[in-house]
């Protein structure tokens, strides 16, 4: 379960959201924001939680995706779950 449903675009999330979730449940949230923009996971596990969600189509490889994608929430969202892992 990820903090909230429109997954660190468009908001910051708060403290509060990221202290209560398990250390695999932040690792799914901060990748999700890479996986919003179509990048691909070489941890086959990743691969196969995000293959299963009917939003993701994984078009970038990790070798050629480049976080210029990324919004300038997205990006903090992103260094804010890292703390919190």
């Amino acid at each position: 379960a990820t903090p909230n449903s429109d997954y660190g675009d468009s908001a910051l999330y708060t403290p509060a959201e990221l202290s209560t979730l398990s250390k695999a449940s932040l690792r799914i949230a901060r990748n999700e924001i890479y996986a919003r923009h179509g990048r691909r996971f070489n941890d086959s596990s990743l691969q196969a939680y995000f293959d299963a969600q009917p939003w993701y189509h994984g078009t970038t490889s990790p070798e050629n995706f480049s976080t210029s994608v990324f919004n300038d929430y997205e990006i903090k969202n992103i260094d804010k779950i890292q703390e919190y892992e």
